[in-house]
Order: C-alpha cells, then sequence, then structure tokens
C-alpha cells in the first residue's frame, strides 16, 4: 500500500517538474503498513508548498501549507485535531480568512489542486 502510494506520487512529481523549480521530497517508509512524506516545493510563480503527511492503513495525518513568495498563507489543509466546529472535523481548510470544511484530502490531490493553480497563475 505504502510503496504504490508513493511510487504514484513520484510519478506525479516526475510530470509535474516543469513547475517546479525547487524540491526536497523525503519518503521514510516506517513499515509496510506505513509510511511518512515530508518536504517542500517551490513553484515557478515563486509560490511554496511545504507539506508533511502521514499514511498507513488506519490513519492519515496532514498537513499541506500553500503559500505564495513571501510566505504569506494562501490556503493549508490539515487533520490536526482542532476546530471542533467544523462539520469535517477533524479535517478542514484554512484560508487567509477563515477556516473551512474539508473533505480529506491526499498529497496527489494537493499536487493536482495546486498545479492548476500555478498554471492559472502563469496565464495572468
Amino acid at each position: 500500500m505504502i510503496y504504490d502510494y508513493f511510487s504514484r506520487i513520484q510519478r506525479k512529481l516526475e510530470v509535474i517538474k516543469w513547475i517546479i523549480i525547487e524540491q526536497s521530497v523525503n519518503f521514510d517508509f516506517v513499515s509496510d503498513e506505513m509510511g511518512i512524506i515530508a518536504g517542500k516545493l517551490v513553484f515557478i510563480d515563486k509560490s511554496i508548498l511545504d507539506f508533511m503527511e502521514l499514511v498507513s492503513a488506519r490513519e492519515t495525518e496532514y498537513r499541506f501549507q500553500y503559500m505564495d513568495g513571501k510566505k504569506n498563507l494562501i490556503s493549508r489543509w490539515d487533520s490536526a485535531p482542532h476546530h471542533k466546529e467544523v462539520r469535517t472535523f477533524p479535517y478542514h481548510l484554512h484560508t487567509r480568512k477563515e477556516v473551512k470544511e474539508s473533505n480529506k484530502v491526499n498529497f496527489i490531490y494537493i499536487l493536482d489542486t495546486i498545479t492548476d493553480k500555478v498554471i492559472e497563475n502563469l496565464k495572468l
């Protein structure tokens, strides 16, 4: 499970490498059933993704912090057990203005979402 997921991430990073100018990605295989991926990506529009995802058959914890080139928050998806008022607790999304509901996400979803944003920024 973990090996397959990490392989999918590596393939995704290869596909979008044309929009990444700096990459630091660490894959940690804790066991056959658990892994952690953490690191930082800087994109050609100078936006930054700082991330950590722990994946196992029983649990998922994550923090995906997306910032502009000045390190101002754009979005942060996380699973920290705060914001109990959010219907999707513990999963939620921080924006510059508020905390919102968010379905459970994973690194591949975040890469797809940010790829779309970076490409949109290039068109401006």
